[in-house]
């Protein structure tokens, strides 16, 4: 949230695809909808919420440029296949990276810089990311590693959906480890001696 200086922040509503972002200081151009915030500020749209040291933007064409230490959480339920009757429950999630632009319009976030990605036991780090927040897929591309548990992932280029957990892996090399399976503790089962027939 931003800083608290004693005072109620400021709110802009229906702004570059969010429901309302707070901040402390806007600058706005009302003729051609650029916009800049000098400061810390909160986005948020219904499920999802973003901060970030410094934004620009431009109401008009509802895109967002936010940089320095930006945080997207996501933490609702989405609509599966588009039946608003019909709700998955979603696990939450955080996408940290250093710089991040929004589409208001296609709800695409293009992270770059120390892209890190979190949703439960899993984690997930590379060069680059695109998230989509009508579609719930994370395009991860360069220098990709995912974490869940002991299992990791290494590749190129990663597509994986943050409702389903299903990881695509495309480009090389690959590499997955998945750990061995241990036997559980206790004596171990012999096979009954054969009987001799003479």
């Amino acid at each position: 949230a931003p800083p608290d200086n004693g005072q109620m922040p400021n709110v802009a509503t229906n702004i570059s695809g969010f429901d309302h972002i707070q901040f402390n200081h806007l600058d706005w151009n009302m003729n051609t909808g650029d916009y800049k915030i000098p400061d810390r500020f909160t986005a948020v749209r219904q499920g999802t919420e973003l901060t970030a040291d410094t934004a620009t933007g431009n109401s008009k064409k509802k895109l967002l440029h936010a940089t320095g230490h930006v945080i997207v959480h996501q933490r609702s339920t989405a609509n599966s296949g588009g039946d608003v009757g019909k709700l998955t429950s979603q696990v939450p999630s955080t996408l940290t990276c250093d710089k991040l632009d929004v589409d208001g319009v296609t709800k695409l976030y293009t992270a770059t810089g120390n892209v890190h990605f979190s949703q439960a036991d899993r984690e997930g780090i590379s060069d680059s990311g695109v998230l989509n927040d009508a579609t719930h897929m994370l395009h991860m591309q360069g220098h990709v590693h995912l974490r869940d548990k002991e299992q990791t992932l290494d590749g190129d280029v990663v597509d994986y959906n943050t409702i389903t957990g299903e990881a695509t892996v495309t480009g090389s090399p690959a590499l997955i480890r998945v750990p061995m399976e241990t036997p559980p503790p206790g004596p171990r089962k012999t096979a009954a001696p054969k009987k001799k027939l003479f």
